[in-house]
């Protein structure tokens, strides 16, 4: 690998070196992969303090229902500085929090009266060497996606299989597993980690940890690794850097289709939406096992909008030359519907692609930056679910009555149901080799609604919430685990699933199912004060 060294210099601008074994920043040992006591490199960074003028963009996140007043945003600078910042709030009694790209979907890193730890300008993606010494490419914890793809690519010719939203930062989307438009092909983002380099607070003790997937099997430190593989983040501690092994090579081009249905024609012809559904649901359950090898390449979403958007859109990607299998896949999609499929008119869920060819071809690179909206900052409230079946006519028909609904004084035509196709390489590994278990699914669901009025948030809450008991109604309205469904991605948070101030909530079942008492032991070696938490956080065994 090529070296990429910082504008800082040599140990780079959260000081790891960027070439050699023997190279270990803050004077971490090399076998143990802990910190000592004091940091052997200066802090950089700065504090943004209340009145200054960028304190009330910093105190929010791109979702605008969420807004605090810390005491102040620390904008760390290296190790040293998070590891001071960090015994500094400690020794204040000031709850930290922490942020990297600021898309939580929920309020867990406001923080009135606490200090909120921002990686935003660490964002470097270049190549390292693990505590072991052997290479890796190191994300830092505040790099965007696009930082990632555009550094892997460019420098490297490979990429990471991760999400398509380019403002996203590794730091949370990494440590609750990530997944994106090639995981079918390349499996999930955490199935390529080798290493996490976490500053915790052990025992009281703040210190930089580098837990690697090759430390000793019942080591904490392994245990550590672990739980950064899709345990979720603000548990653990503030991760500075990701490292990555073996990485695959992007294909050199892809197919990208876009084909919609007029809800005009679909409102007159009721069994082609249910039809359409059903053939998305089927075709993804026959061919997203790990067996599977005709269709690793194709990753495709059903965005089920609500009826006043205009049109239901089918987003997808095929990554060989051939369009063959692209075409027949479309064909499966149409079968048995009256209704013709047309060009999309509206955007739906922040993509807009117009093709009137149905399909067109362009380099991998470009085609990625075509798939990469985050939307407009509004407000916005999100649900999930795994499916490890094709759907029942009953979730099909909750789809239709809630998507077809009427709601007097509420516009929904940014609400949608978001289908993603699933599995096949995904489904590989053991649901306990990493901290997320969801590893014979087909299909993952995003349930959306986005709205900029302040005085309609207790309206679209209702209503999504309403959608979504409707489809798990057979299962006291949650995706309950190991049955046609299999839980809820801890990634697209919410709140409704429980909180950890309460009695048996069913987000530590369905996020994390049989792996959440490993992860509660982590949480207990490695955070047993619980500085890092909030609303949905692991919480310590009793």
């Amino acid at each position: 690998m090529s070296q990429e060294f910082s504008r800082r210099g040599f140990l780079g601008s959260a000081g790891m070196a960027a070439a050699g074994a023997s190279a270990v920043p803050l004077g971490l040992g090399a076998a143990t992969g802990r910190a000592m006591a004091e940091p052997a490199q200066a802090p950089e960074g700065q504090s943004v303090l209340p009145g200054d003028s960028r304190y009330q963009t910093l105190s929010q996140g791109f979702n605008q229902r969420w807004a605090s007043t810390p005491a102040y945003i620390r904008l760390v600078g290296n190790d040293a500085d998070t590891v001071t910042e960090l015994r500094a709030a400690l020794d204040k009694g000031l709850r930290p929090t922490i942020r990297a790209g600021g898309h939580c979907y929920e309020g867990f890193v406001d923080n009135d009266r606490g200090v909120i730890l921002d990686l935003s300008t660490l964002r470097g993606v270049r190549a390292a060497r693990d505590k072991f010494g052997a290479p890796t490419y190191c994300v830092e914890g505040g790099a965007t996606n696009w930082d990632v793809y555009t550094t892997l690519f460019r420098t490297f010719g490979v990429t990471l299989p991760a999400g398509s939203c380019y403002s996203v930062g590794a730091g949370g989307h990494i440590s609750g597993g990530g997944y994106g438009l090639l995981s079918r092909r390349d499996g999930l983002t955490v199935d390529h980690l080798v290493q996490v380099d976490v500053v915790t607070v052990r025992g009281g003790t703040v210190e930089v940890t580098r837990a690697h997937r090759d430390d000793p099997e019942a080591s904490p430190e392994r245990d550590l690794f672990w739980a950064h593989t899709g345990g979720g983040g603000g548990n653990f501690g503030v991760v500075m850097r990701y490292h990555f092994g073996h990485l695959p090579k992007p294909p050199p081009r892809v197919w990208l289709s876009s084909v919609a249905w007029s809800w005009a024609d679909l409102l007159k012809h009721p069994e082609d939406f249910r039809r359409l559904v059903d053939n998305f649901g089927a075709f993804f359950a026959q061919h997203s096992g790990e067996e599977e090898t005709v269709y690793r390449g194709l990753f495709s979403i059903l965005k089920l909008t609500h009826w006043s958007n205009g049109n239901v859109v089918l987003l997808s990607q095929w990554d060989e030359d051939d369009p063959a299998p692209l075409e027949e896949f479309l064909a499966a999609m149409e079968a048995g519907l009256t209704s013709r499929p047309t060009v999309q008119t509206n955007a739906a869920g922040g993509l807009f692609l117009p093709y009137p060819d149905k399909r067109r071809q362009m380099p991998w690179f470009q085609a990625t930056m075509t798939l990469n909206p985050s939307g407009e900052n509004q407000r916005g409230k999100y649900k999930s679910a795994y499916h490890r079946r094709r759907f029942t006519g009953t979730q099909i028909d909750a789809f239709w009555e809630w998507l077809t609904k009427t709601v007097p004084g509420l516009d929904l035509q940014q609400t949608l149901v978001q289908i993603d196709s699933y599995g096949c390489r995904i489904n590989e590994r053991k649901p306990a080799d990493t901290a997320i278990p969801q590893r014979d699914s087909v299909m993952k669901l995003q349930y959306q609604t986005y709205w900029t009025d302040p005085a309609k948030d207790s309206a679209h809450l209702a209503y999504l919430s309403g959608l979504y008991r409707a489809v798990y109604k057979a299962t006291n309205g949650i995706p309950e685990i190991d049955t046609d469904t299999d839980g809820a991605y801890v990634n697209y948070p919410d709140v409704d699933l429980g909180t950890a101030d309460q009695a048996h909530p069913a987000y530590q079942r369905l996020y994390y199912k049989r792996n959440y008492s490993r992860l509660q032991r982590t949480k207990k070696t490695w955070d047993d004060k619980n500085v890092f938490h909030h609303a949905q956080s692991i919480t310590l065994p009793s």
